[in-house]
């Protein structure tokens, strides 16, 4: 059986050592729980994103693959 994952919010930048991209702070990074426990202890990640978080971050990676040059900002101001 496949482990649940999680997302959570990216504290400080840090390269994923499964696929070598940086992943920047601010974004939301799916672990599963041993995972999240070692980023957790390397303080690269905190609390848990909602799924309205998600779902926001999901927009905004699409956008920035259609080449929107707002991808990745908050709309909020």
């Amino acid at each position: 059986m496949a482990e649940k994952t999680k997302h959570y919010h990216v504290t400080n930048d840090f390269v994923d050592k499964e696929t070598n991209e940086i992943i920047t702070k601010g974004s939301i990074y799916e672990a599963d729980e041993d995972r999240a426990a070692v980023l957790k202890a390397a303080d690269v990640i905190g609390k848990e994103a909602s799924k309205a978080e998600i779902e926001e971050a999901k927009k905004a990676a699409e956008k920035g693959a259609d080449g929107d040059k707002n991808a990745g900002k908050s709309e909020k101001s």
